[in-house]
C-alpha cells in the first residue's frame, strides 16, 4: 500500500471570509506596513551611519584645520618673540649706553668730583633748600640741560646724577616744579649694585610720580677709577610699552614672575610665575610687590605643550629671556578664534549631515515607492487580486520547480482541480459580492486541508488547484495518495456559508486528483490528467442540488 500523507500539519491559513474582499486587503496593506518597516528599519541604520561618518570626519578635518591654525600662529609667535626681543634688548642696551656715555661726559665727572659727598649741613636741609643750594652752580645747570636734550630725544623719563651720598646733584627736569634735585635715594639697589659693580639696573615704582619703571645706572669714576657717584637713565613703562608692538600680547617679567611692562594694560603689574620654568622664579627681594597673580591652568594637547587659560582666556605662550636683563619676553598668541572655529566646523558639520539625512529620506522615499511598485506588480502578476492566492502563472512556475525536483529526489507531483460547482446559481442568487465571498470563504477552507510544502492557489473563475509533493505510490494501491487527499479536502467545502445578507448549504465541488511521476509524465499531461478527472467527477455530481438556501 502506497506511503498516506498526513495533511493535518502545518496548515496555511488564509483571510476570514467575515470580512470578505476587506480582509484580503487587510492582508495586503500588513504586507505593504511590514515592507515599509523593513525600510524605516534600513533607512534609520543609513542614517545612523551617515551621522556617525559625518560626525567622525568633521571632527578629523575640524582638528586637522585646528591643528594648522596653530601651527601658524606659533609661527607667528615665534617671529614676533623673536623681533620684539630682538627690540627690547636694543632699548635695554641702550639704556645702558646712554648712562655710560654720561657718566663718561668730562663736565659729569668734574661736577661729581665736586661734589663726591655732600657738603656739611646738607644733610640737616630740606630737599627744596639742597636743590636750591645744587642748582646756584652753573654746572649743576650745565650739565642738567645737557641729561635734559638727550632724556627728550630719547624718550626717557629722566636722566640724573646721583653722588656718593646717595643725593641727587642734577637731572634733567632740574628746571620744572618737580625737580628731583636735592633727592636722597638712599638704599635703591640699582645705585648701590652701580657703585660696587660699575653697573646697575632695576625695575620699580617712582617715588615721586608712582609711576612703574626701569632704571639702569653707570658709576662715575675719575682718571684713577675712583667711584664719584653714579648716572641714572629712568624709562617708564608705559613708554617701553610702545616698543612691544605686534599682533600679541607681550609681558616683560622680572624673576618674581611679575608684569613689569605689558603691552595690554590688562597684564600689567599681575604675576605670571605660573607661566615660567620650574625653579626660575625667585622669591620677593623686599623691593617691589610681586602682583596679584592671574589665574592660569594648563592646556593638554597632544601636540603641543605651551598652550595656557589665562584668566579664562586661551593663549598659546612663547618665552625668551632678554639679554643684558634680568628679564624675560613672555609673547601671548590669543587663541580665542579656536572656539569660533569649533562652533562654526560643527554647524558645517550639522548642515552636511542634516543635508545627507536629507537626500537619505529622499532616496529612501523613492527607493520604498519604486520597491511597493514593484511588489504590487510582482503580486498582480502572481497572485490572485480577490483571494489573494497564487495565480495561474505562480502555480505553474511553482509547478515545474516541483516537476524538476522530483526528478531529482524520486518524490511524484500531486494535481489537485477544484472546481466550485454551483457557483453561477450562488452569483444569480444572491449577487456577485457574495459570489466573491463564497470565493474567499472556499479559499479559506481548502487552506485547512494543507501542508506547510502544499500550494493553494485560484487556477481562475471558479477553479482552484492545489499542487504540492508525494511519496510514490505502493503498486498494490496505485489510488492510495488520491484517496486521502480527496477525503481530506472534499469534507472541507460542504456545509453551510454564512454572510451578513444571507446563509445557504453548500454540497461541495468537484476534484480531479493526478500524482504524476515526474519523469515519466510533463507538467501539461499532469495538469490535463488532474482537469480530465475533475471533469468526470463533475459529471458523476450532475444531479447533485449545490445549494439551498438557509435564510
Amino acid at each position: 500500500m502506497g506511503e498516506i500523507v498526513d495533511y493535518s500539519d502545518d496548515r496555511i491559513p488564509l483571510p476570514s471570509c467575515e470580512g470578505g474582499v476587506n480582509e484580503v486587503l487587510r492582508h495586503r496593506n500588513t504586507r505593504a506596513q511590514n515592507t515599509l518597516s523593513a525600510f524605516s528599519k534600513i533607512t534609520l541604520v543609513s542614517v545612523m551611519i551617515w551621522l556617525l561618518s559625518v560626525a567622525s570626519i568633521g571632527w578629523w578635518i575640524s582638528q586637522a584645520i585646528i591643528k594648522v591654525e596653530l601651527k601658524d600662529v606659533a609661527a607667528s609667535a615665534d617671529y614676533e618673540s623673536t623681533t620684539t626681543a630682538h627690540v627690547m634688548d636694543r632699548v635695554f642696551t641702550e639704556m645702558s649706553s646712554i648712562a655710560n656715555m654720561v657718566a663718561g661726559n668730562a663736565d659729569v665727572i668734574k661736577l661729581a668730583v665736586k661734589y663726591r659727598t655732600d657738603p656739611p649741613g646738607f644733610a640737616n636741609m630740606t630737599r627744596q633748600q639742597r636743590a636750591v643750594e645744587f642748582t646756584r652752580d652753573p654746572l649743576v645747570r650745565k650739565v642738567g640741560d645737557v641729561m635734559n636734550r638727550l632724556a627728550g630725544d630719547l624718550r626717557y623719563a629722566r636722566i640724573y646724577m646721583n653722588n656718593m651720598s646717595d643725593d641727587t646733584v642734577t637731572a634733567s627736569n632740574w628746571a620744572e616744579s618737580d625737580s628731583i634735585v636735592g633727592m636722597i635715594y638712599s638704599g635703591r639697589p640699582y645705585l648701590i649694585e652701580a657703585l660696587r659693580t660699575g653697573k646697575g639696573s632695576s625695575f620699580g615704582i617712582a617715588r615721586l610720580n608712582k609711576t612703574p619703571s626701569y632704571f639702569v645706572s653707570s658709576r662715575i669714576d675719575d682718571e684713577n677709577y675712583e667711584a664719584h657717584g653714579s648716572v641714572t637713565v629712568k624709562f617708564d613703562a608705559p613708554d617701553v610699552a610702545t616698543y612691544l608692538t605686534g599682533h600679541h600680547t607681550a609681558l616683560i617679567v622680572n624673576r618674581q614672575g611679575r608684569v613689569i611692562t605689558s603691552s595690554l594694560s590688562l597684564f600689567m603689574l599681575r604675576n605670571i610665575a605660573q607661566l615660567m620654568p620650574e625653579g626660575t622664579v625667585l622669591p620677593p627681594d623686599g623691593e617691589e610687590e610681586l602682583g596679584e597673580a592671574l589665574d592660569i591652568h594648563a592646556v593638554p594637547h597632544q601636540s603641543y605643550e605651551n598652550l595656557w587659560f589665562i584668566d579664562g582666556k586661551q593663549y598659546l605662550v612663547k618665552r625668551r629671556p632678554l639679554s643684558g636683563t634680568h628679564y624675560q619676553l613672555f609673547t601671548l598668541a590669543s587663541l580665542e578664534q579656536i572656539d569660533p572655529m569649533r562652533r562654526q566646523h560643527f554647524w558645517i558639520t550639522a548642515l552636511i549631515g542634516l543635508l545627507g539625512i536629507v537626500f537619505i529620506l529622499l532616496a529612501a522615499l523613492a527607493i520604498r515607492h519604486s520597491s511597493l511598485r514593484r511588489q504590487d506588480e510582482l503580486y498582480a502578476a502572481n497572485y490572485d487580486v480577490l483571494t489573494d492566492l497564487p495565480n495561474r502563472r505562480a502555480i505553474l512556475v511553482e509547478l515545474d520547480r516541483l516537476f524538476t525536483l522530483g526528478k531529482r529526489t524520486g518524490q511524484w507531483v500531486l494535481v489537485v482541480f477544484i472546481d466550485l460547482d454551483g457557483f453561477k446559481a450562488i452569483n444569480d442568487a444572491y449577487g456577485h459580492e457574495v459570489g466573491d465571498k463564497f470565493l474567499i470563504e472556499a479559499g479559506r477552507r481548502l487552506s485547512e486541508g494543507l501542508r506547510a510544502n502544499d500550494m493553494l492557489g485560484r487556477f481562475g473563475g471558479d477553479e482552484f488547484i492545489v499542487i504540492g509533493q508525494v511519496a510514490p505510490p505502493n503498486s498494490d494501491t496505485p489510488e492510495g495518495n488520491a484517496d486521502v487527499i480527496r477525503n481530506r479536502l472534499t469534507p472541507l467545502l460542504i456545509g453551510t456559508y454564512h454572510f451578513e445578507s444571507c446563509s445557504f448549504e453548500y454540497s461541495g465541488a468537484s476534484f480531479g486528483i493526478a500524482c504524476v511521476d515526474p519523469s515519466l509524465s510533463s507538467l501539461k499531461l499532469a495538469l490535463r490528467e488532474a482537469d480530465q478527472l475533475m471533469y468526470i467527477d463533475k459529471k458523476s455530481r450532475r444531479k447533485i442540488s449545490y445549494i439551498t438556501n438557509v435564510i
